[in-house]
């Protein structure tokens, strides 16, 4: 997801005072009730804002969802526009200080703190029975919709992130199945850097150095964390014993089985580019990925089709598997939206368990643990639903942009991986930066 501090000057001022206008459609303002039982005589615009995956990976998804609103309110009219991550805060910012305010917004899920900071969506906390299973939410999603003990949005869906790796290389390196353990899994990349080893590009496990998302789930598997909040401070844990215990794990899988470049991160390039070259046995990638290694186009190898396996990636503290990053999305209704009934009654459709079943089949986390449950039953979506049960999630601080712009954790995980630091004293580094980025006022 790419992220963004507000740029627009005053732009808390404007939203904290703003209140919605009613118009007929039953709407409350900025706070209150929601009612989303439905009007049959109302009649106007509902505006949606999602992003264009789902446009163009789960259409019937969107489609039920506006069929189940017209059930209730049959003469609105809903206009769905569809975003792309590269704009959309820059699109929605301007929004948010003008007069055409979206009613329901898609936002990234580690985007989310400072627009619930600076009062830009409407507080649900009095609501949130209105949405399917919402006392069994994913916990990193639920996490980024809540700030201050309040909700503020409806968690949508996320992506878990597990291995893939190459049944046919796993064969030849007399591997006979995935490894249930982080020990067994760094047992069977000794035996394919056995195997392998002799071609000076191969990756027994492809690891990149700034890979914060994997380093950062060793750190969470460990029992560490990246900062808490005490009283009104933020305090570090990135220097705990139990960081440093998970970082250490992750740099020896570096170090031992990755030929991946320690200074870059594993967009650049595309990690799954890279796997279908041919020269990786196993990578954590995020569901989508692992079609991408076997696609026809975009740097794939349709050659790999039948060649690619998954599994969770395995816990290093005895757990059944490492907990992954809950990057995903959530749905806002906006403060400023003159149809808050309406927007609830849409965005309870949009993540309603059938529809959540939709967004499973395309191969998403669903935003429930329920679903979760269900998913692990099914043998495409067990790895990521095993990984994703206890998800996590980064800070929900209005300081965590700036963690991310100043790049503290890749270059404190970089230096742990080209040696040049140790591993505690880059993590005593990390430590201080993330807590006066979080602190600051």
């Amino acid at each position: 997801m790419k992220h963004r501090l507000m740029a627009a000057a005053g732009l808390a001022a404007v939203l904290l005072g703003a209140a919605a206008c009613g118009n007929g459609s039953g709407s409350t303002g900025s706070t209150g009730k929601i009612d989303t039982r439905g009007d049959t005589s109302a009649t106007g615009t509902l505006t949606v804002w999602l992003q264009v995956d789902a446009q163009s990976s789960w259409p019937n998804a969107v489609k039920a969802a506006t069929t189940s609103f017209h059930k209730k309110f049959p003469k609105v009219k809903v206009k769905v526009s569809y975003q792309a991550w590269n704009d959309h805060l820059t699109k929605l910012d301007a929004a948010l200080t003008g007069t055409h305010v979206p009613d329901v917004v898609e936002m990234g899920d580690t985007e989310t703190t400072s627009y619930l900071a600076n009062g830009a969506f409407r507080d649900l906390t009095d609501s949130k029975n209105l949405f399917a299973d919402s006392a069994n939410w994913n916990s990193g999603l639920a996490a980024s919709c809540t700030y201050e003990g309040k909700v503020y949005c409806v968690p949508y869906y996320s992506g878990s992130r597990i291995v893939f790796y190459r049944k046919d290389m796993f064969a030849k390196a007399g591997i006979s199945a995935p490894p249930k353990t982080l020990a067994e899994l760094m047992t069977d990349g000794g035996k394919l850097n056995k195997k392998y080893g002799s071609d000076p590009k191969f990756s027994a496990f492809y690891m990149p150095g700034k890979f914060w998302y994997s380093a950062m789930s060793f750190v969470q598997d460990a029992g560490g964390t990246i900062a808490t909040k005490k009283g009104d401070k933020w305090v570090g844990g990135l220097d705990s014993p139990a960081a440093i215990k998970g970082l250490t794990q992750w740099k020896a899988l570096s170090d031992q089985l990755s030929k991946a470049s320690k200074t870059n991160d594993e967009a650049h390039p595309q990690q799954y580019t890279v796997m279908a070259q041919g020269h990786v046995a196993m990578m954590y990638g995020l569901g989508w990925e692992g079609g991408s290694v076997s696609a026809d186009g975009n740097g794939g190898n349709p050659k790999l089709k039948d060649s690619i396996g998954s599994f969770a990636m395995p816990s290093g503290s005895g757990k059944q598997a490492m907990q992954s990053f809950a990057g995903g999305s959530d749905l806002a209704i906006t403060a400023k939206s003159q149809h808050p009934d309406w927007a609830a009654a849409w965005t309870a459709a949009m993540t309603s368990q059938s529809n959540e079943t939709l967004l499973m089949k395309a191969g998403n986390v669903p935003n429930t643990t329920t679903l979760l449950e269900q998913a692990k039953s099914d043998p495409t979506l067990s790895a990521a639903a095993s990984s994703a049960t206890d998800s996590w999630m980064v800070p929900i601080a209005t300081g965590w942009p700036k963690v991310e712009k100043s790049n503290i954790l890749q270059n404190g995980l970089s230096a742990i991986a080209t040696g040049s630091q140790s591993v505690a004293d880059a993590c005593k580094q990390m430590n201080q930066q993330v807590e006066q980025a979080l602190n600051a006022s």
